[in-house]
This record gives C-alpha cells, structure tokens and sequence, in this order.
C-alpha cells in the first residue's frame, strides 16, 4: 500500500518567528496530531510537533518566551506519496520519529504518522 493511500492531506504551517504557545495553540486545533511544517520566507525549514514542545515544558521554560526556530527539528526527513508504508515505517523507526511529511512534485502535501500505519495495519489484521 502506497502512503498517499493513509496519509493526511494538507499541512498546517507555522513561521519560525512565532512563538511556542502560537504553535501549541495551532497545532492543537488542527487535531491531526500537533505537527506543524516551518516555514520562513515561504520555504520549509523543518518541523515543529507537540513533543518539542513538551520537551520545553519539561524544562520549565515559558512557551511564549521560545521561537519555533529554537525547538524545531531541521533535519526534515521525508516520504513521497508513491513510497510503500513499510518504506515509511522503516525511516521513521531509523530516525526515531513519529511522523514523515509526504512530498509529491516537490511539495508537502500531507503527513503520515506512526499511529496511521499501525491503524491500518491493526483494520488488515481484523
């Protein structure tokens, strides 16, 4: 099965200027997990998702206080749309990551996550 076949289409973006909370806020509202692709200048950048952030709750740090481009990962680790979701499972267990954007055309169209794959495995199995 192709990912494009699993993955959640569109992605909400996010400046690297802006701060935690607009993040938290965001992310959490769009409910498709808290990932949020950054952009600056239009061009992505990285990825920001709900366990960065916790990572600075962790620390006791005030969210408002802490710029995307602080917390993010820019090692952007992607999939394309015509990749087999084994393909994805195994770059996110290489890259320790719970979720891949999902390019096509050279763009980002969507995301795929950890919890999409095993969902449709456990929906084969039954």
């Amino acid at each position: 099965m192709d990912v494009r076949e699993i993955m959640v289409e569109g992605v909400e973006t996010i400046d690297e200027d802006e701060n935690l909370e607009v993040a938290l806020k965001k992310s959490t509202e769009e409910g498709e997990g808290g990932s949020l692709i950054v952009e600056h200048d239009g061009e992505v950048v990285g990825i920001i998702t709900t366990w960065d952030v916790l990572e600075e709750i962790g620390n006791d740090h005030n969210l408002k206080d802490i710029k995307v481009h602080d917390a993010m990962e820019t090692h952007l680790v992607t999939i394309h749309t015509d990749d087999k979701i084994e393909h994805a499972a195994k770059e996110m267990v290489d890259h320790g990551i719970w979720r891949l954007p999902v390019e096509e055309a050279g763009q980002i169209v969507g995301i795929v996550s950890a919890t999409d794959i095993l969902v449709n495995r456990i929906r084969n199995i039954m």
